[in-house]
């Protein structure tokens, strides 16, 4: 197994963009090899509608390159994100994928480190946080991946018109991450924290009295893919292609 690691997130793959999924495929040809472990940030996928999405074929190619990956040794870890939270065992049968759920802590060169998606830090964003309690809830849940399978495509699919058609009526400060919720984060012991969902690749810190804290942001994939790489016992904002 390689050392280090390679964090994305939001690439929203989905047949309406298929240039995204080539972005990525030669990402992982000539970034990724050679790295210990892939962390995905959530919103790989456009949305996932669980154990069902694996017989639709759309992203049959991406999950052969993901367990390819696994099959050279290096281990690819998922983290929920707001469209992809649905995603579950099935990732880890068929792709290899370790699917984590909503967050968790890991340990990068002495830096204890919180892994999340981040739309949870949009706190003042009232609507998207209520149906996020919902759309978590066990049951209902269990319930959604029950049905059938075109009955939560066709949910799914309304839900991302509908979510798309609300990202334009909510302002900049709604969409954006609440202060204080990230300081909440930083107040459970972690100096870093590693996230996505804003789309907007910056480098953040925060003085957290004594000591400071750093919020990596990643971008989303669109005309380029801008992650981050953790070598040398150090964090490095990267884009690709280019520098």
């Amino acid at each position: 197994m390689g050392a280090g690691a390679v964090f994305i997130s939001d690439l929203h793959l989905s047949g309406r963009h298929p240039e995204r999924a080539e972005l990525f495929y030669r990402f992982l040809e000539e970034r990724v090899s050679g790295i210990g472990t892939l962390w995905i940030l959530g919103d790989f996928f456009d949305y996932w509608i669980g154990p069902a999405h694996m017989r639709l074929g759309e992203h049959r190619e991406t999950l052969t390159k993901l367990r390819a990956l696994g099959d050279a040794g290096i281990e690819v870890k998922f983290i929920w994100g707001n469209r992809d939270f649905q995603a579950g065992s099935e990732l880890s049968k068929f792709a290899g994928v370790e699917v984590i759920g909503e967050s968790c802590e890991r340990e990068f060169g002495g830096h204890r480190t919180l892994l999340i998606h981040g739309d949870s830090f949009c706190s003042r964003d009232r609507g998207h946080q209520v149906f996020r309690a919902v759309s978590r809830n066990r049951v209902v849940k269990a319930l959604y991946r029950a049905l059938p399978a075109g009955v939560s495509l066709g949910i799914a699919q309304k839900l991302r018109a509908r979510s798309e058609a609300g990202v334009k009526r909510k302002t900049m400060a709604t969409m954006s991450f609440a202060e204080e919720a990230i300081r909440e984060a930083f107040g459970h012991g972690v100096d870093t924290i590693v996230c996505g969902h804003c789309h907007d690749a910056k480098v953040e810190e925060f003085d957290l009295g004594g000591r400071k804290g750093r919020l990596y942001t990643l971008g989303a994939w669109e005309e380029k893919a801008e992650y981050l790489e953790f070598t040398g016992g150090e964090f490095r904002p990267r884009t690709f292609p280019g520098a």
